[in-house]
């Protein structure tokens, strides 16, 4: 088989022989750090094992991009797999549904993932990609087999930029920020957004400068309606920032309130600017 995602040569060999042999389960869980390919690896493995290179008609591919906030996935997509699990398959291959950010799902609708994880359908995978198991249900991750995807090494991630029009010390940068991250460095170059990056890391800098009344505007700013939604995007570059810094003094303090600052940002359903506000309080 010739894969076009690239390292996790292990798990590639693990699936080309469950493929050969028939042997694939019914519902993985692919975890691992976000953006390393997990989701690359979902799609093209469902592409190959039906030898579908574009349009793949065995593959549901669910994510919360449709719903109001963006945050979340609810119990009608749920509906929308077991409907698709239901229909015949196309030429007799693997059905697939592929559920990115699994974690985002309402406990309703993991709930609801449970029962057709009870009662699986003949020649049909589930791949549930999350960064952490443990954030999904504990009888959701019982009935699925996970799959832990490595980080890619500096080494790799160099090997990809390679052919970057970015200088030597920008991919340096890079290859240290992403902490192999490959997706990430290949979004930041196709979409050149490099700058993005050095924007939002000075940002920081110069937010742990400031006294708490200016800190507390500039969270106050962060979190209107204008930039809000771009909230845990910064703080996710912010927390691969501090994690290059982990030698400097106050840096293990920092990374610990930017983790716990991600972790609300990501769920519309809490406060954000309270909790920018808290951690501009800890800096």
């Amino acid at each position: 088989m010739t894969w076009q995602t690239i390292g996790f040569e292990k798990i590639k060999k693990l699936f080309e022989k469950s493929l050969k042999e028939g042997l694939l389960n019914h519902a993985y869980i692919f975890s691992g750090q976000e953006m390393i390919g997990k989701k690359t690896f979902a799609l093209e493995l469902a592409g190959l094992s039906n030898n579908h290179a574009c349009v793949n008609p065995n593959l549901l591919f669910i994510d919360a991009s449709s719903s109001e906030s963006g945050r979340s996935i609810p119990i009608d997509k749920v509906r929308e797999i077991k409907e698709f699990l239901s229909l015949s398959s196309h030429s007799g291959g693997y059905k697939f549904v592929v559920i990115d950010d699994a974690n985002l799902m309402a406990t309703e609708a993991q709930n609801a993932l449970l029962k057709i994880l009870e009662e699986p359908s003949s020649l049909s995978v589930l791949i549930l990609i999350t960064p952490n198991s443990d954030s999904l249900l504990p009888t959701i991750a019982s009935r699925c087999q996970e799959i832990r995807f490595p980080s890619h090494s500096d080494k790799t991630v160099t090997q990809f930029l390679a052919g970057s029009k970015l200088p030597k010390n920008k991919i340096d940068f890079l290859v240290e920020f992403s902490n192999g991250r490959i997706g990430l460095v290949k979004n930041i170059e196709e979409e050149g957004s490099f700058g993005e990056v050095e924007d939002s890391v000075n940002e920081l800098m110069k937010i742990i400068k400031l006294d708490l009344n200016d800190r507390l505007v500039v969270a106050q700013k962060l979190t209107d309606d204008k930039n809000k939604a771009d909230l845990s995007k910064l703080v996710f570059y912010w927390i691969l920032y501090m994690r290059m810094r982990m030698s400097e003094p106050k840096a293990h303090r920092i990374l610990k309130n930017l983790l716990n600052l991600y972790n609300i940002s990501t769920q519309p359903q809490f406060n954000q600017r309270l909790a920018l506000e808290n951690f501009m309080v800890q800096l």
